[in-house]
């Protein structure tokens, strides 16, 4: 009786043990020394840990109590050794050597992974043979070079017919899709115009519009690839030209397919907002206004918390007034009134401002790096106004003491600038700020330079002395 309440008791415990490990996975690496082994996870350009577990004479098991979540993982092993697997299934095993992690691969109970490693095996075969043919082509004859050729291309066509049979015969595994999402679009023949005339933008167009036919946006798993986040990058830095409109314009289609799935969204979204918002690129602003104007403010992203959101969306109401083209802010209080002066208590207004140019400065009198930077600016335009441009200079002093002004106007000898300050008091004397100049023209550091245009137009901003030279003589 004991005997078998022990028994029962003993089914019952491994029972719950087996309800508990959601995942699975048991390694053996011969010749794999006692150590640790991590598993980890592609997402976003990076690679993240997930699961630790110590080797034992080589062999390993990782798991856990919630199912880990589809897509490819690495098995990392010391010495920056490591290797792929697929993730769909749950619970399976796996057995290779250290010496030769690809070929040496065996798999149990996953449909997913033994296609996968015929795939990857029968890739780096043709590899090794199409590596020497390359090396033999560049010291190679014309005679030889012809011949060399042929080989590339019988190795290219094979490669090319085992991927078709692959997809054919492997329709329903995660791989397939990833193998798809690798194939470019093919580029049919241009059309001509009625004239006769090639169009010669047509396979160009043809193949960004296209870009995405392959990938499935249903399937999540995609995110955790390392393919999904370099085709996002490719599309925007390689297929799409450098300048804010373009790339709005592309960032809206790329949403619009992520819609699909929550998750592919969420990533889409965040991934360009965020790459937009810390852009080096001059204008690339506009792009991260655009996904906040769309997306964030109109309450499409569920997953960022109410204390982020709101700092994410006063972050683009800051920089919504100073985007590129957009004709700069007047410095005008709270009734409207203008209110920046100079030293004599005169007030001045951008729009007064009567030249091709103005170059809009903000400075702190006591700012060292603006010591250094203000002679190299004053110097810059100097020179471009002896050569007839017409230029002329509205200094901002961001600081409030009048000594360190007067003084600094002195020693950079700007006294041909308009220099003004918000130099407003209250009854006791204390700076009074007249408005939110500093937040318009998202004024954190100094020195900030601003170029615009005749009409007040901002052309550049947050330039040196070299880059406003460069376009006002490049106009």
């Amino acid at each position: 009786m004991k005997k078998l309440i022990f028994f029962i008791l003993l089914i019952i415990s491994y029972s719950t043990l087996a309800q508990t490990s959601k995942y699975k996975i048991e390694g053996e690496v011969t010749g794999l020394q006692d150590t640790e082994v991590i598993l980890a996870y592609y997402f976003g350009g990076k690679q993240y840990a997930k699961d630790t577990a110590i080797s034992k004479n080589g062999k390993f098991i990782f798991s856990g109590n919630e199912k880990l979540e589809g897509g490819m993982y690495l098995v990392v092993l010391p010495e920056q050794k490591w290797f792929d697997i697929i993730v769909s299934e749950q619970k399976f095993k796996f057995k290779t050597s250290l010496n030769n992690l690809v070929s040496d691969m065996t798999f149990v109970n996953s449909k997913e992974n033994t296609p996968f490693y015929k795939y990857l095996n029968f890739i780096n075969l043709k590899q090794q043979e199409i590596s020497p043919i390359r090396e033999k082509l560049k010291s190679a004859s014309a005679e030889e070079t012809k011949k060399l050729k042929k080989k590339q291309e019988d190795i290219d066509k094979e490669v090319m017919s085992y991927r078709e049979n692959f997809l054919k015969n492997n329709k329903n595994i995660f791989f397939s899709k990833i193998i798809k999402a690798t194939i470019d679009p093919i580029i049919p023949v241009s059309p001509k115009d009625k004239d006769g005339n090639i169009d010669e933008t047509f396979p160009f167009r043809y193949y960004k519009n296209h870009f995405w036919d392959n990938v499935d946006f249903n399937d999540e798993r995609i995110l955790r690839t390392p393919l999904f986040h370099s085709k996002v990058e490719q599309y925007l830095d390689k297929m799409t030209a450098k300048n804010p409109d373009s790339i709005i314009v592309s960032a809206n289609i790329l949403v619009e397919k992520a819609k699909v799935n929550k998750e592919i969204f969420r990533y889409v979204v965040s991934h360009i907002t965020s790459k937009y918002e810390r852009s080096k690129i001059m204008g690339m602003d506009a792009v991260f206004v655009n996904m906040v104007e769309n997306y964030y403010i109109t309450k499409m992203c569920p997953w960022v918390e109410e204390d982020q959101l709101k700092k994410i969306i006063e972050r683009a109401e800051k920089i919504a007034p100073n985007l590129i083209g957009k004709v700069a802010p007047e410095f005008n209080d709270l009734y409207g009134r203008p209110f920046m002066k100079d030293l004599n208590g005169k007030t001045h207004t951008l729009q007064s401002v009567d030249a091709e140019y103005t170059l809009l400065v903000f400075y702190g009198p006591t700012c060292g790096h603006c010591k250094t930077e203000i002679p190299k600016i004053k110097n810059t335009i100097d020179s471009l106004i002896n050569l007839k441009y017409d230029i002329k200079t509205f200094a901002v002093a961001t600081e409030f003491d009048v000594s360190e002004w007067k003084k600094f106007i002195k020693e950079q000898k700007t006294e041909s600038w308009i220099n003004v300050a918000d130099i407003s008091h209250d009854d006791e004397g204390n700076p009074l700020a007249s408005s939110d100049w500093r937040d318009k023209y998202d004024i954190y550091s100094t020195p900030v330079v601003y170029l615009l245009d005749k009409e007040k137009r901002i052309l550049a901003k947050r330039i040196t002395h070299q880059q406003f030279a460069e376009i006002i003589t490049r106009e």
